[in-house]
């Protein structure tokens, strides 16, 4: 058989009876009690009734240690022939008993390695495969509600409901001044910091370990800080501030709660935020900015502006007079090219002309001897 070790056995409890017990008592009474709200919305389309479960309850039983029902490991090939159910049936009581929480899969099936074929093969052995490992064991939850059932048989909750009609009191000896000595009651936490706790924790620039634990375990700890109006990034801060001066954080702390109050107890003074001077640097960053915008906007005005008043000084009479003599100006100019491209067009016509009338009778020029 495969060695899973002792590790692979960590967290898994162990039912409390033998297997007649844990198949003919745990399981019907898990059935009952969760088989409508946590496997019946897993598997719509494939139920699996109380009695094909329990058959293989029974027959995955068998196979496991009598002492802690761990260690069972017979194929679906093997289950199918012990209960006379077909293999698909042996598949969905298994994820039934997966999903009401009276069995664990420690180690899925996988086919074998060559290696392991090879070992496999020198002892006699010719599979290609593991079989599932399972762990039988008893659920939590049920537990806890066999112990609240009444000891009557018609107290049992999971078939019948009863409706109250008649008022029952039941009168109760007590002492004098019993009920003076009680336990006092936790107090609320204080809301600025559970804010704070809620926002830290949340925070991604938090280490890992602030999500080990629930805000409201966070609460009394960061519930001077939260009195000193801190956020969660002076928590912060002081984390790296108390790593920046040598000293050492794992990764995974043994104790992050009481890790964090030796780091409040090295700061010196609540009422020195960590981060004060981070955000007044940022603040001023931001200020300046700013300022450096609104210079520029104001620039970009005045010049709007400055062109806007150049444009309304264009419609002046005295720009009006300047450009009508700059009109007349290019007028005349235009008028005297013209002139000059007629005399010069005249010109060329009379050359042409003289030209003309000094040639011979097929229009080819001579000079005489």
């Amino acid at each position: 058989m495969l060695d899973l070790g002792e590790l692979a056995w960590a967290g898994v409890p162990c039912w409390s009876g033998r297997a007649e017990r844990w198949a003919t008592f745990t399981v019907p009474v898990a059935y009952a009690a969760r088989y409508d709200t946590d496997v019946r919305p897993v598997m719509p389309g494939n139920p699996i009734s109380l009695k094909a479960l329990v058959r293989v309850a029974e027959a995955r039983a068998a196979y496991a240690d009598h002492a802690t029902g761990r260690g069972s490991r017979p194929t679906n090939e093997r289950l199918a022939a012990d209960t006379g159910l077909s293999v698909r049936t042996v598949q969905r009581a298994d994820t039934a008993l997966r999903l009401l929480g009276v069995a664990t899969e420690v180690l899925r099936g996988r086919q074998r390695t060559r290696n392991e074929r090879m070992a496999s093969w020198r002892v006699g052995d010719r599979g290609r495969g593991w079989a599932s490992v399972w762990a039988l064991h008893d659920n939590p939850f049920i537990n806890r509600l066999i112990r609240a059932l009444s000891p009557h048989p018609e107290g049992s909750p999971f078939r019948e409901t009863f409706s109250c009609r008649d008022m029952v009191t039941t009168a109760v000896r007590r002492r004098p001044g019993a009920g003076n000595r009680g336990a006092p009651r936790r107090s609320s936490p204080e809301p600025a910091a559970l804010a704070l706790a809620r926002a830290w924790r949340a925070d991604t620039h938090s280490p890992p370990w602030a999500r080990r634990y629930t805000v409201t375990a966070w609460v009394r700890v960061l519930a001077g800080p939260a009195r000193h109006d801190w956020t969660a990034r002076d928590v912060n801060q002081l984390i790296r501030d108390w790593v920046g001066v040598g000293h050492w954080l794992p990764a995974a702390p043994h104790k992050p709660i009481g890790l964090l109050r030796a780091i409040l107890a090295w700061h010196a003074s609540l009422d020195e935020r960590p981060a004060a001077l981070e955000e007044a640097r940022e603040a001023a960053e931001r200020a300046s900015h700013r300022a450096h915008l609104d210079a520029q906007a104001a620039a970009h005005t005045a010049h709007v502006r400055a062109r806007e008043r150049a444009r309304r000084a264009l419609d002046t009479p005295g720009h009006a007079a300047a450009r009508a003599v700059v009109a007349e100006a290019a007028r005349r100019a235009a008028h005297k090219r013209s002139l000059d491209a007629a005399a010069d067009a005249a010109r060329a016509a009379d050359a042409m002309r003289a030209a003309g009338e000094g040639r011979g009778p097929q229009g080819y020029g001579f000079s005489p001897r």
